[in-house]
């Protein structure tokens, strides 16, 4: 389990992809129990500027924002199998007004167990306490009108069944997974985006014994809202996907998947619109270089909004270049855009483009220190929601001094 961040659109986490490492990468030391279990702590501190808090178009408030965000990852491994549990928390103090502060809170855990050659399950869970950026989520639009921040439960579970060696020409793997999402205030208008979503799957993998596997992937995802929308029409809907893809790592320089095909969204209220058309993931990095790499990513599907309208039509498109310019010092570039059209009895159209400057310098004595600027803009024929944002940051991570 990975800290979260509030920095909206990082594109490689919206796609539910890995987001590619930094390239001076911070190994953090551990140190093992007389159980056997290694435990890793990190202690992150940042500060950042941010000229437009509430993402409005107009009469902007900018916040100076201090961070604090410790972690423990504990790591059991016996054998092929492991035993996995994170515990995290982030808390964060603005300059202007105390109402802003907030403290989030993550756990995970998940195991890993292969009973045999031909046989492995992937247990995964997550539980999260979180609060809303403001101006997005419930409040977009209206950030500065709010006088709360708007706080969350949610919870995940996956478990992933893979029948077939990993050198045999087939493997098939059985998925199922649960989330659920529950606000904790502004109840008059939150808990019409209360919701569970059950989902089970199948994936086809072939091997081709060239270092890449073709597959074919059945998912149905199916949302339940807790209550009706204000309007009295329901939310509920299936959603299912019918993809063809290919992972591979064959050679040293690139790697990466992608999946293409058919999507169905239907609602159970014929008031709505449903979806039935192309989506697709993509994830390719290429590293010509050992000290250099290039990933670009891409997305299409349909997906439930969390405000307005009965679905949004989201394309997504991004880039994320990493150098290293000696054991120490590295750089991040990306520029991410995303295209979003709101489908339903709702006029809306958004263009949202965000890009990254990143500077990573690992001190072998602490952790690392790492500096960003994040520029994001939105365009919308929504006059009241379109804004533009630079935040600047400065981040120390302390761990303790890796093994050489």
């Amino acid at each position: 389990m990975k800290m979260r961040t509030n920095t909206i659109l990082f594109l490689p986490i919206a796609l539910g992809l890995s987001a590619p490492a930094i390239a001076v990468e911070l190994k953090p030391g551990s140190f093992m129990t007389e159980d056997g279990a290694e435990l890793t702590p990190t202690l992150q501190l940042g500060v950042s500027s941010n000229d437009n808090f509430f993402m409005t178009p107009s009469d902007t408030q900018s916040r100076l924002i201090w961070e604090i965000a410790p972690s423990l990852n504990a790591l059991i491994e016996d054998g092929p199998d492991n035993y996995e549990f994170d515990v995290a928390t982030r808390s964060a103090l603005h300059n202007k007004d105390s109402t802003d502060n907030f403290t989030q809170i993550n756990l995970g855990a998940g195991l890993h167990k292969e009973f045999t050659s031909k046989h492995r399950v992937d247990i995964k869970g997550d539980a999260d306490w979180l609060s809303e950026a403001r101006g997005a989520g419930l409040t977009e639009g209206q950030g500065n009108t709010i006088d709360d921040l708007i706080t969350y439960q949610q919870q995940n579970f996956s478990a992933r069944y893979e029948y077939g060696a990993l050198s045999s020409k087939a493997q098939v793997a059985f998925m199922a997974g649960y989330y659920n999402k529950n606000y904790q205030n502004f109840s008059e208008i939150s808990r019409f985006r209360d919701y569970d979503k059950p989902m089970l799957g199948i994936t086809g993998y072939y091997n081709t014994h060239a270092g890449s596997r073709a597959f074919v992937e059945i998912k149905q995802e199916n949302y339940r809202y807790d209550v009706i929308d204000s309007n009295g029409i329901s939310r509920d809907s299936d959603d299912v996907k019918v993809l063809l893809g290919m992972e591979w790592e064959a050679t040293a320089i690139t790697t990466g998947s992608f999946k293409v095909g058919y999507q169905n969204k239907d609602f159970e209220s014929n008031l709505r619109d449903n979806f039935s058309g192309l989506s697709w993931e993509a994830a390719v990095v290429w590293k010509p270089l050992s000290y250099t790499s290039l990933q670009l990513v891409t997305s299409r599907a349909a997906k439930d909004p969390l405000v307005q309208g009965d679905y949004i039509r989201e394309s997504v498109y991004g880039a994320t270049w990493q150098h290293d310019w000696s054991e120490s010092l590295s750089s991040v570039v990306s520029a991410n855009y995303v295209d979003q059209e709101y489908v339903g009895n709702f006029n809306r159209k958004d263009k949202v483009k965000n890009a990254r400057l990143g500077l990573n310098y690992l001190a072998n004595n602490f952790g690392m220190v790492s500096g960003y600027v994040d520029f994001i803009d939105r365009n919308s024929n929504q006059a009241n929601i379109e804004f533009d944002r630079v935040i600047v940051g400065l981040n120390f991570t302390f761990a303790l001094k890796g093994n050489e």
